[in-house]
């Protein structure tokens, strides 16, 4: 369907990342693009979500959280050619395209917490069509 962009976000976990919470768009991209993409070459790297991108709605709830460090990376359908019938390796490299070959309109740094719980995400948004 022309002219609908579907965004589709994947998210996967940093690994020994320091945030640079004083960072943001492009210091914040830059700072983190090399190990965005050592993460999505790795065949180690687990998906921990894949599909419609989400609100960051999970603030004081902990069993909607997950304790760590997440990089979350939102794109339109369109430009990664896949879908969520795509395999794992088809996911990863899609976005390993995106974060190699482009900037994204912004990147920041979402944290919520609940009493037990903190996530921080670092987001990357792609919504320009290529």
């Amino acid at each position: 369907m022309e002219g609908h962009f579907e965004d589709l976000a994947l998210t996967v976990r940093a690994k020994n990342l320091q945030v640079p919470y004083h960072l943001k768009d492009e210091c914040l991209f830059l700072t983190v693009r090399t190990d965005v993409l050592g993460l999505l070459c790795d065949p180690a790297t687990e998906i921990y979500s894949f599909g419609p991108a989400p609100d960051n709605t999970a603030d004081g709830k902990d069993e909607l959280l997950e304790d760590g460090v997440f990089y979350r990376i939102i794109g339109y359908q369109n430009n990664l050619g896949i879908n969520m019938e795509s395999s794992a390796e088809e996911i990863l490299d899609a976005f390993h395209f995106l974060i190699k070959n482009f900037e994204p309109k912004w990147t920041t740094i979402f944290t919520e917490e609940g009493p037990a719980k903190k996530e921080i995400t670092i987001e990357m948004m792609y919504q320009e069509e290529f």
